[in-house]
């Protein structure tokens, strides 16, 4: 209990004597972290409402804080959407292989580059960080998938982007300064190779970096859509965000000459809402992978953005 008293009055006796600007910037950095974070969570807050209240409502203006005239017709109606499904089984499967190859490729070589004794390391840093600031453009890398014969196959979105040189020099950050030369001297002592300690040993003690790399690819997998959108026209092939896209921009035209006024009216109403719960679903497998990850995220991307 003296303990504890002591250590009040010290809190209480350093509280006293810091200066009314100090409280005045503290209180200005934490409005504006509210006002950063009420900007980035009620878009996402304002479509899942939305999704389960009334059309009408959603029309006139009145769902800004909670559900008005809750109802899940939305969402009755995208699980009989077949095509729904159909875009997020690819858009699982994409992902996954996707981030397979990024492991396969990336790692190994944020790896190799970031050993001293790598001959021509240098060189290799210089290459792959010129590809950041120039690239070759879109109409080669469309003539460079259709030479390769991968266009309306799902080897045009896994392949290309198996490797994303920022995450690579974050994780080649962390294997430099966290997985020493000292450390590997002694396994090869132990006749350990170069693979097997990479497979042993640097990915194990790797957990925080690896857990941010597989959250960015991830993110950049499941979200992407320009590739699917210039590589996939097959509607077995189309990924979750391109049947977004067509729920958000498609209304069939010959359908609306027969239909009246407040039918037309209802017809949108329903896609919009239609496309608030396929949104939801769709952020739905980030948001529960991030909470998981989010207590290496802060340590992995600090420690591999770094450099000492």
């Amino acid at each position: 209990m003296a303990k504890r008293n002591t250590a009040f009055l010290v809190r209480k006796a350093v509280r006293k004597k810091r200066k009314f600007s100090d409280v005045l910037l503290d209180v200005i950095i934490n409005t504006l972290l509210v006002i950063a974070a009420i900007a980035a969570i009620y878009p996402l807050w304002n479509v899942l409402i939305s999704s389960v209240s009334n059309t009408n409502a959603i029309s006139n203006g009145e769902v800004i804080l909670w559900p008005v005239g809750f109802n899940l017709s939305a969402y009755e109606k995208m699980f009989a959407e077949k095509q729904i499904w159909v875009g997020f089984r690819n858009s699982v499967i994409y992902t996954t292989a996707a981030c397979i190859m990024d492991f396969v490729v990336t790692l190994p070589c944020a790896y190799a580059l970031s050993r001293r004794s790598l001959p021509g390391r240098k060189g290799f840093m210089y290459y792959f960080t010129l590809t950041m600031y120039f690239s070759g453009g879109t109409i080669p890398l469309f003539l460079l998938i259709s030479k390769l014969g991968w266009v309306d196959t799902p080897l045009a979105l896994i392949i290309p982007s198996c490797t994303c040189v920022f995450e690579l020099v974050i994780v080649r950050n962390f294997f430099e300064h966290n997985i020493s030369e000292a450390l590997f001297d002694a396994a090869r002592i132990d006749g350990m190779g170069f693979f097997k300690f990479f497979v042993k040993i640097a990915l194990p003690l790797s957990k925080a970096i690896l857990a941010v790399f597989f959250l960015y690819r991830i993110q950049a997998h499941w979200n992407a859509y320009l590739g699917a959108r210039m590589y996939l026209y097959s509607p077995n092939l189309k990924t979750l965000q391109q049947v977004i896209q067509a729920i958000s921009a498609k209304l069939d035209t010959s359908l609306m000459e027969d239909m009246t006024s407040a039918e037309i009216v209802y017809a949108v109403q329903q896609k919009q809402l239609l496309k608030y719960a396929v949104v939801i679903v769709s952020a739905l497998p980030l948001a529960i992978i991030y909470p998981f990850m989010q207590r290496y995220f802060v340590q992995g991307v600090m420690v591999g953005a770094v450099k000492e």
